[in-house]
């Protein structure tokens, strides 16, 4: 008899502790923010140069350069490349600080072009379309 009252006890103050413990939150903190996302034709002293969305092929290579803010460090993202809706690179990048300018850069041919900024479990953090124009041929007589 006494050990089921002491079972009974044991199961209360269980109960007790489970019903006052933390609710989980549904969603996990937002570990991640994109700053900002743009593109350009290079980068000097970290900072973004030729800054636009529409570029002519004869540039070469287009950079994708991100601030992001991370609670979670180190921790690393991805820059993935789209030609269209093919993705055709993905690029890790190491974030170390909290405040982070990062980049990656592809080789780029005529057409439409999308980079997203991928956290380290999949989600899309922030994305950037651009299009990159086809020189005109020559013109005849």
């Amino acid at each position: 008899m006494r050990n089921m009252m002491v079972l009974l006890a044991v199961l209360s103050l269980a109960a007790t502790v489970v019903a006052q413990a933390p609710k989980e939150q549904a969603e996990p903190p937002n570990l991640y923010q994109v700053e900002k996302i743009a593109l350009g034709t290079g980068v000097e002293s970290r900072e973004l140069v030729g800054e636009a969305t529409e570029f002519d092929v004869s540039v070469g290579r287009i950079y994708c350069w991100t601030r992001i803010i991370s609670q979670n460090v180190p921790t690393t993202i991805k820059h993935v490349w789209y030609a269209g809706e093919q993705q055709v690179a993905e690029v890790p990048l190491n974030i170390n600080y909290p405040s982070t300018r990062t980049w990656s850069s592809k080789a780029v041919s005529a057409g439409r072009w999308r980079v997203e900024v991928v956290g380290e479990t999949g989600e899309v953090l922030a994305s950037t379309d651009f299009t990159v124009k086809a020189q005109p041929g020559p013109s005849g007589p």
